[in-house]
């Protein structure tokens, strides 16, 4: 019986990684936008008008959003939208705290659906996915950095990773643990951006105390994607 062939497993080297300039240059052009409609249009009483509303409703109103988010997330909806609205309705710190709330909660109801209620109908679209199985390996070995490393970098959709990881053998608090870990400061960063931007908008000048503490929560999502993508390169 003639042998099969063996299969090279050498990689190519990788190439430089390009330095992209072009998200900075896209968030200075948005805070310059919110500055120059600060001063042409008075979104004061806009911005007034919906946070007088969701206080009026008391904890009716995160805890709505918050339902919808995770309703929304599990169908496959990206949840960027919901966390850039939400300082404008709720304010600052109470907006962090209810996109905490929502983005583990939908992590979590990813996860448990995956696992529990529909395992083998997304186990049959996942079969013999090379990607999926290196996933799988790398999580048994290494969960500590492939949870937060998918979280910060978009190499999926939210609710594919959620239901992807929920077809693994990683134990539920585990995961919810390293996906919280990762999560909080990504919202924080998101919400203090969008606070920035609103208050450029209303005030017509730059809140940099808030543009200070997003960039402090970016450059620790940037130095834990790296510290993952180091330990990817190794395994």
């Amino acid at each position: 019986m003639k042998a099969a062939p063996a299969v090279s497993l050498s990689r190519r080297p990788a190439p430089p990684p390009r330095r992209r300039w072009w998200p900075l240059a896209l968030a200075g052009c948005v805070l310059l936008a919110g500055m120059v409609i600060g001063h042409t249009v008075d979104l004061g009483p806009y911005v007034h008008t919906a946070r007088t509303w969701t206080g009026a409703l008391g904890v009716l109103a995160p805890a709505a959003y918050v339902a919808v988010y995770v309703a929304a997330t599990l169908l496959g909806v990206p949840g960027v939208a919901f966390t850039l609205l939400a300082p404008l309705l709720f304010g600052l710190w109470p907006a962090v705290a209810v996109m905490i709330v929502a983005s583990a909660l939908s992590a979590a109801g990813g996860f448990l659906i995956a696992r529990y209620l529909a395992r083998d109908a997304l186990r049959a679209r996942l079969d013999g996915s090379p990607a999926f199985a290196r996933l799988s390996r790398l999580l048994e070995a290494n969960d500590w950095f492939v949870i937060p490393v998918l979280r910060i970098v978009p190499l999926a959709p939210f609710a594919v990773v959620n239901y992807g990881f929920g077809l693994t053998g990683i134990g539920f608090w585990r995961y919810e643990a390293w996906s919280v870990l990762a999560m909080v400061p990504m919202n924080v960063a998101l919400i203090l951006g969008a606070e920035a931007f609103y208050r450029a908008a209303v005030r017509g000048s730059v809140p940099w105390p808030l543009l200070a503490g997003a960039g402090i929560a970016a450059l620790l999502l940037v130095a834990l994607a790296a510290a993952g993508g180091r330990a990817f390169a190794r395994s």
